[in-house]
């Protein structure tokens, strides 16, 4: 089957040179002039029906990363909640098992959700089972249950603070280094190294010393070891005794908050 053209001529207005020259140009495909302004309709209106100069289609995001929404809407820390529930509990996973780079696992999409509901489940089971564990010594010693509520403002004070104002702490050290290290980044690694409390948590109802001694200290090993093992190429940036001493203010405040979880949650009451 033979395929329509159309006759282009190009006549030189040389008066010097008389040539005439014919081309055809095959406007049936997409290449060539034709082709671009075709390309360039299906592009605007996959984005709306109108020209955005700010939309860039390698990009996922366009509206998120070129800036468009301003940072006080709604939309602009939209962006910072798109996962789903697959995506989360993979993150969280890598945290129990951190055997893999956790910023190449996030990629271009680091989250708040993950960090926020995981530290606010953190508060929620410290609570609980504190509670439940204070319940059954009390059984046990034959005195009158009671209930600290006050407890659960402290825990919340505290895991928040750790969650997310501590890695702002960090990130701007960092950044004043010269690290060049990212906010959300870093308040991954801090929200996401607490899922390693949510079974403890649970398990610390049992009365036991010993085994809550040693619960604290796989919790305090394995959060510690994913936050600074992921930390550490950022960290790596500054000199040497500058990333040493980084290092260690990381873990002193870590083992801190393993302390103090012990000491206001899972500590034993019975005479």
């Amino acid at each position: 089957m033979s395929k329509d053209y159309d006759v282009v001529v190009e006549v030189e207005d040389d008066p010097g040179v008389e040539r005439h020259t014919l081309e055809f140009q095959d406007f049936t495909s997409g290449s060539g002039v034709g082709g671009k302004i075709t390309a360039d309709k299906q592009a605007s209106s996959n984005h709306g029906g109108f020209n955005d100069p700010f939309y860039d289609p390698s990009q996922s995001r366009p509206d998120a990363q070129s800036g468009q929404a301003p940072i006080w809407s709604v939309e602009y820390y939209a962006q910072f909640f798109d996962v789903d529930t697959f995506q989360v509990l993979e993150r969280a996973s890598k945290s129990l098992f951190p055997k893999d780079n956790f910023i190449e696992v996030v990629g271009n999409n680091p989250d708040l959700y993950g960090p926020f509901w995981i530290a606010t489940t953190v508060v929620f089971l410290l609570f609980v089972t504190s509670t439940i564990a204070a319940s059954i010594e009390a059984l046990i010693n034959g005195q009158k249950i009671t209930y600290d509520i006050p407890i659960l403002s402290f825990g919340a004070m505290t895991i928040y603070t750790y969650t997310f104002l501590l890695p702002l702490l960090i990130w701007v050290g960092l950044k004043y280094l010269g690290c060049k290290p990212s906010l959300l980044d870093i308040i991954g690694l801090y929200g996401y190294g607490l899922t390693i409390w949510l079974p403890i948590s649970v398990i610390c109802i049992i009365p036991s010393d010993v085994l809550r001694w040693t619960l604290v200290i796989v919790g305090f090993s394995v959060s510690g070891f994913f936050i600074t093992r992921n930390l550490y190429p950022v960290i790596a940036r500054a000199d040497s005794k500058t990333a040493r001493i980084i290092i260690i203010i990381i873990v002193v405040l870590h083992a801190a908050l393993s302390f103090l979880l012990k000491r206001e949650f899972f500590s034993l009451s019975m005479n």
